[in-house]
């Protein structure tokens, strides 16, 4: 898998995911048993606010040249997914959510290892190979 393949896929599910939370809060909170409490929801749009911007910081991220900037895009990715996996299976495990929580567990866990794959080939999956030498 390329770097620019993996930012692309992070890209579409942060902003399709923060979509939902932005616009029917209250629907996407129930599919994972959140309750629907005004504040429950407002912090619901602030998370999807927040997946929007990452997603576009990823959509564009797909296309620097420089491993650098990607390196450093990917390294987030990688402190993001394993604290948003480790808030996710907290929540999953003091019952605050319910099963479907375990799909976004595996989005995390299938994101990160994708990023780590990413970083451990360097330059080579994102194509700057032939770019970056010095």
């Amino acid at each position: 898998m390329s770097a620019k393949l993996l930012l692309t896929i992070n890209a579409v599910i942060a902003i399709l995911f923060g979509l939902a939370f932005v616009f029917m809060p209250t629907t996407a909170g129930a599919v994972y048993g959140v309750p629907p409490d005004p504040h429950t929801v407002l912090n619901a749009q602030f998370f999807g606010a927040t997946l929007i911007g990452l997603g576009v910081v990823f959509w564009f991220a797909k296309d620097f040249r420089d491993w650098d900037a990607v390196r450093g895009v990917l390294i987030a990715s990688v402190v993001g997914d394993i604290f948003g996996g480790g808030v996710n299976l907290f929540g999953t495990f003091q019952g605050l959510l319910n099963g479907m929580a375990w799909s976004s567990t595996a989005i995390y866990a299938l994101l990160l290892v994708g990023a780590l794959y990413c970083l451990s080939m360097g330059p080579e999956t994102s194509g700057l190979a032939a770019r970056t030498a010095r």
